[in-house]
């Protein structure tokens, strides 16, 4: 029975790190970005330069913890620092849960979406492992060779490191987000007839003679000036349906008009050049974007490029760099969220996005001569990818969960 407990303890936070850091891996852009906004909620942005590498860093450090579990690799080591995480991550989900300074706490990146408190469940369920597997660390043995051992530690260490690299320098193997291929933006930006709408209240408070009231619409002392006003606060009274893409818009720098039906509604292939930030875009890249454009007008495509810099940013950048772009605005994060590339190419099929490639993987200017159909290579060739990838995690993973899961005292 109790080599039965001592199982269960080991292969249950091994499976949960090895996952959580796994799915980390496969988005670390997405991974800095939610350390971005821890950093802006506990008033630290100075920190926001070490994002990305501390995404890689949590990524890496999970997923090789839960190999060691699973493997019983350096146990003594392992289950220490499996408590510390764990410790920590259920003090910081509680305060999350109590406060909510975000949303999500992000411990399996955008593949499980859990609720603060929902995390700070799990977290308890965790922890109570973790501390039976620290109080029996000495009950675990690992009868193999120190060079095997080191071998397996080595091979788990270097998998990770270089599927983090790849999915950096490349967009994420699986997509989680709402943004992902195959997607219609505009279906996904309709309020189905009939659907239940969300209902918000809206309070005012206000100060007079040095002491404050909380008002309603409805009882608001419009006629009475010696209120003075102090804030407002709304809130959701009532959940109802919220499109999956609601944020999605597009404007015109030059007009400040919305633009975004015209851009997704007209049928055929429409390329959007994502660039949250222009002066963050890479000038290696500035010259071969410009080709892209150039071929798509005179084949009579449209291409934009969609960023978020102001109108000032976009007139430099277009003198400095003589591209001719046409400029549309977003909301960064929307942008962020569309493609973990800046900058990024998406191509839009009547609306339905049907390619999508990161700057180091940028297509010939040949794609303007029938853009579906390199689409649709392109996903086969990234389908390859996941296989060889999933492949080397499976060498590493399958053997030793099968030849070191049982547990001898």
């Amino acid at each position: 029975m109790k080599s039965l407990l001592l199982f269960i303890c080991r292969i249950i936070p091994a499976l949960v790190f090895i996952f959580s850091g796994f799915v980390k891996a496969i988005d670390p852009v997405g991974g800095a970005v939610k350390f971005e906004d821890y950093f802006t909620a506990f008033g630290m942005e100075g920190l926001s330069p070490l994002a990305l590498p501390l995404s890689m860093a949590l990524a890496s450090l999970e997923f090789v913890i839960g190999f060691f579990l699973l493997c019983k690799l350096y146990m003594r080591f392992s289950s220490s620092i499996v408590l510390i995480i764990t410790a920590f991550f259920t003090v910081l989900t509680f305060f999350l849960a109590i406060f909510n300074p975000v949303s999500d706490c992000g411990c399996f990146g955008d593949a499980i979406k859990l609720t603060n408190w929902e995390t700070f469940g799990k977290n308890i369920v965790l922890l109570l492992f973790t501390i039976v597997l620290f109080k029996y660390r000495g009950s675990y043995r690992n009868n193999y060779h120190f060079i095997n051992n080191l071998t397996a530690a080595a091979l788990s260490i270097l998998f990770i490191i270089g599927f983090n690299i790849y999915n950096y320098r490349h967009l994420p193997l699986i997509d989680f987000r709402p943004y992902k291929i195959g997607t219609n933006i505009p279906d996904n930006m309709r309020v189905p007839e009939g659907a239940e709408m969300p209902e918000f209240e809206t309070v005012f408070v206000l100060e007079k003679e040095g002491a404050q009231h909380t008002f309603s619409v409805d009882d608001y002392p419009y006629d009475d000036t010696s209120w003075v006003f102090v804030e407002s606060r709304t809130k959701i009274v009532k959940e109802g349906f919220v499109p999956p893409l609601q944020a999605f818009s597009l404007y015109s720098p030059e007009h400040d008009d919305e633009v975004h039906n015209e851009v997704l509604n007209r049928p055929g292939p429409t390329f959007l050049l994502i660039a949250p930030l222009l002066e963050k875009m890479p000038h290696k890249v500035i010259l071969s974007l410009a080709e892209l454009s150039e071929t798509a007008r005179q084949k009579d495509l449209p291409f934009y490029v969609v960023t978020s810099s102001g109108t000032e940013e976009i007139k430099a950048f277009d003198n400095e760099h003589a591209t001719m772009f046409n400029y549309l605005q977003s909301d960064k994060t929307t942008l962020k969220t569309i493609i973990r590339s800046n900058p990024g190419l998406l191509l839009l099929q009547d609306g339905t996005i049907a390619g999508k490639w990161h700057y180091n993987d940028m297509p010939e200017a040949s794609i303007m001569n029938n853009p579906l159909a390199n689409a649709l290579e392109q996903q086969r060739h990234k389908r390859n990818n996941l296989v060889i990838w999933l492949s080397i995690a499976g060498l590493l993973l399958i053997p030793s969960l099968i030849f070191r899961s049982k547990t001898t005292k």
